[in-house]
């Protein structure tokens, strides 16, 4: 029984890792382990630090968020428990921490990262804590500035949209997020009712900017 049962295993872990290999998951999902970005306030100025990092226990794989302010402090901690399935990264349990209110455990099914499918968008729909998000994955092109280095790639856009009603009062945020290939996330934007800023960039990214494939192709042919 525990021969079987450790083939078994050896089989899926197998299976898991040359999926990763096929999707290219660790080039994406965090590719250098512990990652650090900014959350810039209104003003632009920095207000806090997110670091993430992978943990394991047992058969289980977390992905770890810490959210620091002031002089080092960690004032948040969110633990993902996930696993690749197909062209994505799900996480079926979630730790919430925080210093003000605590912990709490939730049991969303949430996709962390997709790959978009071969020749069109991925889509999904998903609910975080009692909200619903119709989300997508789909290939873009950038021109991105990462530690003052000019890229021209194409990177993977996530977009999840959230409509709700407070009263009589429609109200609706989106965010869209950036992925490119050794960095892994470099910026997410939020654009709650018509007001757009940015939410968090990775801390290199100096600028980055939608463009067209001919651009791009023409910036990856000369």
């Amino acid at each position: 029984m525990k021969k079987t049962l450790f083939l078994l295993t050896a089989i899926l872990l197998f299976q898991m890792s040359t999926k990763a290999q096929d999707y290219n998951f660790e080039d994406y999902v965090y590719p250098y382990g512990f990652r650090t970005y900014v959350s810039p306030d209104a003003d632009g100025n920095l207000s806090s630090v997110t670091q993430y990092g992978f943990e394991s226990q047992a058969y289980d794989n977390y992905l770890v968020e810490e959210v620091y302010i002031g002089y080092g402090m960690m004032s948040a901690k969110a633990t993902y428990r996930y696993q690749i399935e197909g062209n994505a990264v799900i996480s079926d349990i979630q730790l919430r921490q925080n210093r003000m209110t605590g912990s709490t455990r939730y049991q969303d099914r949430l996709i962390l990262f997709a790959f978009p499918e071969k020749d069109k968008p991925f889509k999904w729909t998903e609910t975080d804590r009692g909200d619903k998000y119709q989300c997508t994955s789909e290939y873009v092109y950038i021109n991105a500035s990462i530690n003052y280095t000019s890229l021209f790639v194409k990177a993977i856009k996530i977009t999840r949209d959230n409509s709700y009603i407070v009263g009589n009062e429609k109200h609706r945020i989106i965010e869209t997020s950036y992925w490119v290939s050794g960095y892994g996330r470099i910026i997410t934007f939020v654009d709650w009712d018509g007001t757009k800023r940015t939410s968090s960039k990775l801390d290199v990214l100096d600028y980055v900017q939608k463009i067209s494939k001919e651009e791009y192709d023409s910036h990856i042919n000369k």
